[in-house]
């Protein structure tokens, strides 16, 4: 059995976190600089939810939204997904399928440890 904390010590920790009130804009340029496919959205040391590139096409490009000024926490997924570090890969495979989506927050006793996808 392959656990979550396996995977991240594998592929490391990094998680790229964005303020609840950082524009699209800004968030979408953090996605393009760190070469990943979401962020995380906190408000301090709360997970809000999560900004994706298909929320970036389906919530702001499709609907000619403003990214300039458009805050993120305005077009993110929420509440997010999320898996524990003991947790199975199988586990986490059917949480992602189920709810068609590409990437898992991972936490631990509320705290935010890293991120976990489909790539």
């Amino acid at each position: 059995m392959i656990t979550v904390e396996q995977i991240l010590m594998m592929k490391g920790p990094d998680v790229i976190v964005a303020a609840s009130t950082s524009t699209v804009l800004e968030a979408s340029k953090m996605m393009a600089e760190a070469n990943v496919g979401s962020v995380i959205i906190r408000n301090n040391k709360e997970v809000l939810g999560i900004f994706t590139e298909r929320d970036l096409l389906r919530r702001v490009v499709a609907h000619r939204k403003d990214p300039c000024s458009l805050p993120v926490s305005d077009v993110m997924s929420s509440p997010i997904k999320s898996c524990r570090l003991g947790d199975d890969i199988q586990k986490c495979a059917k949480i992602l399928s189920d709810g068609h989506i590409r990437h898992l927050a991972v936490i631990e006793d509320g705290s935010l440890i890293g991120i976990i996808g489909l790539r």
